[in-house]
């Protein structure tokens, strides 16, 4: 493996024509491999992340470039919870939290005796963390080459395997230098061209949480982020290549009620019991009599569901997990659970509620060769992404090791002879 100018990348006559600066060029991870025969044959898909894009901003706020492609969703149903590593991890493994590993945004395992948070480094990094096939491992064990500006779970070498070139998340590169990126990827040489590429974009979610949902930032937001995919979609159409474009979020958002939360250390002591806070709040204990009275003293409370792990509800697919608590404590719309008493100030929005919550409704956009035009898709679950990206890139996978199923979408991919 090595870094920066040294890499094939540099020798890429898109680097002139779509230039990037010298501090995100220095950051790119490079790791040997080649197209084989088979995959330089193959169409290409760019898969684009817009963080905490709810299902009404693009008709809302305008985002006409979204609203001009072949297909689109009423709205995507996330995964349980609705949270940002949860759900990525899931589109590009085709599983269902509870079955990938990534359970929440931070979590703990009782096994490894360790509290998973994706603000720590080192845990973003160990493959432990991280079960199930992921797109770019799926490419590189059928010798197709890859790419990943951002997503989580290319950062670490799941099944010992990394994006053939990838970079470690940093929020301070420009939206330009990524989309630029992109582009210097898809005129390299075709036995070094990545067939599968990953972008991700955080700022509709930063500025939901601060602002809420119905923000004039949020506004601004959408349409400056319009601007710079118009730039990449015109980019793109200058590229003779077979590629198709996929536009998805992982969760939508919204505003939390303006009174005091639930306080979760009223019924707990948070210095003696391991809890973990993100949503759903999860208690891991083996002290029986500790879980029952945690439950009943907060059952009561008409602002949360309390659920015992092995009674949560089947269509969340998450209670054979080793990661799931004993105790998961699940805030109704648009409550949320903290630590003290302290009520969140106007605007202040999130996400993690049930996945049939409206607000949580996320977006599917797709565009290319490999679709077909004017579709409007009713509802439908994110993990049936990866089986129909799979079939697009003709890779290969085996159908009862994921949660998605392929007849799902289908019906919107052109025949191929």
């Amino acid at each position: 493996m090595f870094v920066g100018c040294d890499s094939p990348s540099s020798t890429n006559p898109g680097i002139e024509k779509y230039p990037v600066s010298a501090s995100t060029l220095s950051k790119e991870i490079v790791r040997s491999q080649s197209n084989s025969k088979k995959a330089i044959a193959q169409p290409y898909v760019l898969l684009i992340s817009l963080d905490g894009f709810r299902y009404d901003y693009a008709e809302k706020y305008h985002a006409d470039i979204l609203n001009g492609f072949q297909v689109s969703a009423k709205y995507m149903i996330p995964s349980f919870p609705t949270n940002t590593f949860p759900n990525h991890y899931t589109i590009v493994t085709g599983l269902y939290p509870g079955n990938h590993g990534l359970v929440s945004n931070s979590f703990y395992d009782t096994e490894k005796r360790q509290m998973y948070r994706m603000s720590d480094r080192s845990m973003v990094e160990d493959p432990d963390w991280y079960f199930g096939t992921p797109l770019w491992v799926l490419a590189s064990q059928q010798e197709m080459v890859s790419a990943s500006m951002f997503w989580v779970g290319s950062e670490t070498p799941v099944q010992g395997v990394y994006p053939t070139y990838y970079f470690k998340y940093d929020g301070s590169i420009s939206h330009l230098d990524r989309i630029n990126k992109v582009i210097q990827w898809l005129t390299l040489p075709e036995d070094k061209r990545p067939h599968l590429i990953t972008l991700y974009f955080s700022v509709i979610d930063s500025k939901g949480h601060k602002f809420g949902p119905e923000s004039i930032e949020i506004d601004q937001a959408v349409k400056e982020l319009n601007i710079e995919l118009a730039d990449l979609m015109d980019k793109i159409n200058g590229l003779d290549l077979n590629l198709n474009v996929i536009v998805v979020s992982d969760h939508g958002m919204l505003e939390v009620a303006n009174e005091e939360p639930v306080n979760v250390s009223d019924y707990i002591n948070l210095d003696k019991e391991v809890v973990s806070l993100s949503m759903p709040t999860m208690i891991y204990s083996d002290n029986k009599v500790l879980i029952d009275q945690v439950f009943e003293e907060m059952s009561v409370d008409e602002r949360v569901n309390v659920y015992y792990k092995e009674n949560l509800p089947d269509y969340y697919h998450y209670s054979l997990n080793s990661r799931i608590g004993d105790l998961i404590i699940m805030p109704k719309p648009n409550y949320i659970i903290s630590t003290s008493n302290q009520i969140p100030s106007l605007g202040t929005s999130t996400h993690g509620w049930e996945p049939n919550t409206p607000e949580m409704g996320a977006i599917f956009y797709a565009n290319g060769p490999a679709f077909k035009s004017g579709i409007v898709l009713e509802p439908f679950e994110n993990i049936h992404i990866y089986p129909m990206i799979a079939r697009i890139l003709n890779l290969n996978y085996h159908r009862d090791s994921i949660d998605g199923k392929i007849a799902v979408l289908e019906p919107i991919l052109k025949k191929t002879n």
